[in-house]
């Protein structure tokens, strides 16, 4: 009998062939303006042809104000759509699935402003890792976080 881990997982309409999950422990591979390069392709492809069965990626915001770190890439906007496809088509090519990790910072990131606004939050008390400041969340804030993500869904 074959060992579990090498058997193939189903999730409803997507199989993985085998049980062997990468997470990503840090995504700092891209461009500060949040594209992303040909490094994060070459690191996750490893992984791929290594015989992993699916690499969730680092955290991908929806919107520039929610990333977590700079040189994190992000899902912010259309033209990020051909770096994702090449990303996973390479890592495809080794039928390994790439989860794309789609994400909103909030108030917790691990830098300050920089030239961002503050960090949203349900609450306007400063990060409590960090100290930076954060902006409580309005309904509308609420409502254009949502749609941000069904657009980094939708792409």
């Amino acid at each position: 009998m074959a060992d579990v881990i090498f058997t193939p997982l189903s999730f409803r309409q997507l199989t993985v062939k085998n049980r062997i999950f990468r997470s990503n422990l840090a995504g700092r591979f891209d461009n500060y303006d949040g594209s992303g390069n040909q490094a994060r392709i070459n690191w996750e492809v490893k992984f791929a042809r290594g015989g992993v069965g699916a690499i969730i990626s680092s955290f991908v915001a929806v919107t520039i104000r929610g990333r977590i770190l700079p040189n994190y890439a992000t899902i912010d906007r259309d033209e990020r759509i051909p770096f994702w496809r090449e990303l996973g088509k390479r890592v495809h090519e080794h039928d390994c699935k790439f989860i794309l990790q789609l994400s909103h910072g909030g108030r917790q990131r691990d830098v300050g402003g920089i030239e961002f606004a503050k960090g949203l939050s349900s609450t306007s008390r400063p990060d409590p890792i960090h100290g930076f400041e954060c902006e409580r969340m309005t309904k509308e804030d609420i409502a254009r976080a949502v749609a941000e993500f069904a657009a980094g869904a939708r792409r």
